[in-house]
């Protein structure tokens, strides 16, 4: 078809390279929008403008601490910092003794000509797997002040946390490759949101970060090869504060980048940011928590304990892997109907040119109700689906691959090629959702509870966001109970990092929540490898729906 794989095809010579809008990660739709509940502005980040007088011979006080003593005044205990004070006379002097000083947790961490007060700014990371997303904020009102995002560049490198871990641990110089991707990224978001708002980056004072264990680690230097071998055990969960001069961010030098704490595992600081964006110990439910991704993070409240778990999902529900699968972005179908015949939608209601995480979920549901695909996960053959409508039947087609069924026909794609869902995409949806929903009835199990007890169940992520939850409970996803207890939270996780960012105390209820999350390992379980077992098959009727 006038196609060739890149990676057999030998370069001898100058060559014109297409790459085609289908695979162009500019096009992306990366979800930003979390609820942000209320939350006291407490950040620790403080300016103070300091009109000083000069030194004499009769005023023979260090410049320093006429600012510490200006500050007094202000209820301002202040400590040196050492990078800072080794040009405070210079500053100090060539201001002419006027300069506001910023001051996280009393220590003086810049000192600037002027009065600089009306900026004092914040960014706080989601750090996924495959997106990134950053949160510019006023460290004074609490304001949102702007947000950008761009897809992980460290996805050239694998699309999977395993195979990064491989890059990591076997190519020359693979960890510093990846700790520089990541942060080449957090530096474009922050250059980009401090111009949407109108601000410098020099005004970033604090940063705060969450992620999955392995994405954090990477960005920190920390090895991960422990992560990679049984039991996969990181080389910390604690969280982590360090100068963003030494990380290598590129907003003010000394402000404090704080990286939240991870549970243990796979289970990160993005799960940990879930929780505390979700109010997780208010009031006592049952609930349960789900961030679906490549890696599947998990939390479980019951009886005031939290019991937390990771699975790897594969990238299935991000389009990946799928015969006509793609991100979601313009052209992406997302969702789907079948009743006499197929209708489907688009992102941006451009022509289909592949089909995206939430309209393959869509797509086998409909095709379990209309019989297409049995429990069992197989695809009827062609010779079978009489009892099928024409405008059905005629969609069912045998390829040397196996079965196929054709949502949109290549006459009315955007790409001249048709959109169908085969036989081995039903198989790797299968894998995925078995395994994400083995590991919820996993902890349903160990907390000692049955589905019907649960009060709420949380949706986060972009793969939560966009998924229709009745399909979700068709294909076995995730448990089956009453509509009104599944809430989509949107970007949670960015959500519980812009929370930690205000407010010292958020950062420490994170801590308490890393710190009491019981953590189920499931490559040890026998309950998992029996639910694996068990789920992979789809619920046998649409009669499985509450």
């Amino acid at each position: 078809a006038g196609f060739r794989l890149a990676c057999r095809a030998k370069v001898i010579g100058d060559a014109i390279v297409n790459v085609p809008d289908s695979s162009r990660s500019t096009v992306q739709k990366i979800l930003s929008a979390g609820v942000l509940r209320d939350c006291a502005v407490m950040s620790g980040v403080s300016k103070a403008y300091c009109e000083l007088k000069p030194p004499s011979l009769e005023d023979e006080r260090a410049e320093f601490e006429r600012i510490a003593d200006y500050l007094v005044t202000r209820d301002i205990r202040l400590r040196p910092n050492l990078r800072v004070a080794r040009n405070l006379s210079r500053v100090v002097r060539q201001a002419d003794y006027r300069v506001t000083a910023v001051v996280y947790n009393d220590e003086l961490i810049a000192l600037e000509p002027g009065d600089t007060t009306a900026q004092c700014c914040g960014i706080a990371y989601d750090l996924g797997s495959t997106t990134i997303v950053g949160y510019l904020m006023d460290l004074t009102t609490g304001e949102d002040l702007a947000v950008s995002a761009v897809m992980n560049p460290q996805m050239v490198y694998g699309d999977d946390l395993v195979s990064r871990i491989s890059f990591a641990t076997t190519a020359q110089d693979g960890a510093q490759v990846l700790q520089a991707a990541a942060l080449d990224a957090m530096n474009r978001i922050a250059r980009e949101a401090a111009r949407l708002a109108g601000v410098e980056t020099a005004s970033i004072y604090k940063a705060t970060v969450v992620g999955n264990t392995c994405m954090t680690h990477l960005l920190l230097g920390i090895a991960v090869a422990s992560l990679g071998q049984s039991p996969y055990v990181p080389a910390l969960c604690a969280d982590v504060a360090v100068p963003a001069r030494d990380l290598g961010l590129d907003v003010s030098p000394e402000a404090a980048v704080l990286v939240l704490p991870n549970v243990a595992g796979f289970v990160g600081s993005d799960l940990v940011g879930v929780l505390l964006a979700s109010e997780w110990t208010a009031d006592g439910r049952t609930r349960l928590a789900v961030d679906i991704g490549t890696n599947g993070e998990m939390a479980l409240m019951h009886k005031g304990r939290t019991y937390a778990c990771s699975a790897a999902a594969g990238p299935a529900f991000e389009g990946a892997g799928i015969s006509c699968g793609m991100r979601g972005g313009p052209g992406a179908i997302d969702s789907v109907r079948i009743a006499d015949d197929v209708e489907i939608t688009t992102i941006d209601n451009k022509p289909p040119i592949g089909v995206c995480g939430s309209g393959l979920v869509d797509a086998i549901a409909q095709m379990l109700d209309a019989g297409i695909v049995d429990e069992s996960g197989r695809m009827l053959m062609p010779s079978e689906a009489d009892s099928l409508p024409a405008s059905l039947r005629k969609r069912l087609i045998e390829t040397d691959n196996g079965v196929e069924f054709v949502l949109v026909g290549k006459s009315k794609t955007g790409n001249g090629k048709p959109v169908t869902i085969t036989s081995g995409d039903v198989r790797r949806l299968q894998l995925a959702k078995g395994s994400i929903h083995a590991a919820i009835q996993t902890l349903i199990r160990t907390a000692g509870t049955i589905d019907d007890e649960l009060d709420e169940i949380l949706l986060a992520g972009a793969f939560g966001n966009y998924i229709r939850v009745e399909s979700a409970m068709r294909i076995g996803l995730i448990p089956s109970v009453g509509i009104e207890r599944v809430k989509s939270i949107g970007n949670a996780a960015g959500a519980g990092a812009r929370l930690a960012l205000l407010c010292e105390q958020e950062m420490q209820e994170a801590r308490e929540l890393a710190r009491s999350a019981q953590h189920l390992e499931l490559a040890v379980s026998p309950d998992y490898q029996m639910e694996l077992m068990e789920r992979m098959m789809f619920p046998p009727t649409p009669c499985g729906l509450p």
